[in-house]
């Protein structure tokens, strides 16, 4: 019989069960959309089951990577040129090669690859697809053209149901994408791993305030999808309420096309006042939130669109990890799958002048500043990070492996 699909009480289960008697087995991640040292697929999921003895690799289509890191083999290609059929094979290909019982799929994608090998060479392996975006998403519709979307959107849906059906169970990393599957696939064993951090991996520094002086980051996407113009006009509206404030920003991304970069940079450029701008592009995990460890207030401020609304941001709880207060897009994911007004607040993204004088409270007022950086830190502890959670999930490795 199946086991119903469950989210952990992670709020209370914080003892490791024991992992002697757990069965050795050779696991495959395929991705076809994450790159080799991704933050879930390497450094949480990955790491835990290679931690526990298993034989694990992980293929990506995003990066030409042969070689063995901590105990994990990487057996990657860079496919963005290739046709999907041509990717199919190659995730094949690596799947002959391995012989793995258990394949971790990330996209539809791979499950085509995951069901052929699974058909041909090994029958009783297990397949299972780790759900963490929504598909088809907007950014699959982007190339075309807009009249074509619609189409296009149907014919992917059509593709993702159709990929799904190979699948033996479901990892979800949040509740809103989880819905369709679970009310098409009512019977397939599931279970929620979410977005936890590993505090091992984050640099943890005690947070202090200087008088006169801000610094802030604005990482990953650079557009105004993502709310890069909200966070320019919210650096705008603080230099005209407070003009001896003195702002350092790093921008950490990329820009996805021209079209985006000479949107924003006018908009960096418009920039007046004490505003100093420091740039990089994308960073390895680990560098990526060191280079951030010294921001004072983590602001998002994302579009509230349908498809942000429904999705749980991960950076949300790194920062938390990082013991630092956030100013973040009120969405609906968020207030389902967290409380955490006791160190940040979600706003309308577009009302400026408030998420300003949210920020300049923080300037005056530096016990409330200290609290909600304990608090987040706390939370992080308690609740929110990926050591309480990865019992449960190599539980549910074992009790899948063994149905």
């Amino acid at each position: 019989m199946n086991p119903p699909c469950f989210k952990s009480n992670n709020k209370h289960e914080t003892s490791n069960p024991s992992e002697a008697g757990q069965k050795i087995m050779k696991i495959s991640f395929l991705s076809s959309g994450h790159l080799p040292f991704d933050d879930r697929i390497f450094y949480h999921l990955g790491k835990a089951l290679a931690d526990a003895g298993h034989n694990v690799r992980i293929t990506s289509s995003k990066a030409d990577l042969k070689s063995i890191v901590e105990n994990i083999t990487m057996d990657c290609f860079a496919g963005d040129d290739l046709k999907k059929k041509e990717k199919i094979i190659r995730f094949c290909d690596t799947l002959y090669g391995f012989r793995p019982e258990l394949i971790i799929c990330s996209e539809p994608l791979p499950l085509i690859a995951a069901k052929r090998y699974k058909k041909k060479h090994a029958a009783k392996s297990r397949i299972l697809y780790d759900i963490t975006e929504w598909y088809p998403s907007k950014k699959n519709l982007v190339p075309f053209h807009p009249l074509l979307r619609l189409g296009i959107f149907i014919k992917l849906i059509i593709f993702n149901i159709y990929a799904t059906r190979c699948t033996d169970a479901f990892i979800f990393g949040e509740w809103y994408k989880s819905r369709p599957y679970r009310f098409l696939f009512p019977d397939k064993p599931c279970k929620f791993i979410t977005y936890y951090p590993d505090l091992r991996y984050l640099r943890y520094n005690n947070a202090t305030l200087t008088d006169g002086r801000l610094r802030l980051s604005f990482t990953g996407k650079i557009n105004f999808e993502k709310g890069f113009g909200n966070f320019i006009r919210v650096v705008k509206e603080l230099i005209l309420m407070d003009k001896d404030l003195n702002i350092d920003i790093k921008v950490i991304g990329w820009y996805e096309n021209k079209n985006d970069k000479s949107e924003c940079e006018k908009l960096i450029q418009s920039v007046k006042g004490n505003v100093t701008f420091t740039f990089s592009e994308r960073l390895p995990f680990i560098t990526f939130w060191e280079s951030i460890t010294d921001t004072d207030i983590f602001i998002d401020l994302r579009s509230d669109s349908l498809e942000n609304n429904l999705s749980l941001p991960i950076r949300l709880f790194y920062f938390a990890a990082l013991g630092r207060p956030f100013i973040f897009t009120d969405l609906r994911a968020i207030r389902h799958e967290a409380d955490m007004s006791n160190f940040g607040f979600l706003v309308k993204p577009d009302k400026t002048s408030q998420i300003a004088q949210i920020i300049l409270n923080y300037i005056k007022d530096h016990q409330l500043y200290h609290n909600h950086c304990t608090n987040a830190r706390r939370a992080a502890e308690e609740l929110y990070n990926w050591q309480i959670i990865r019992p449960e999930f190599l539980k549910f490795i074992k009790e899948f492996s063994s149905y």
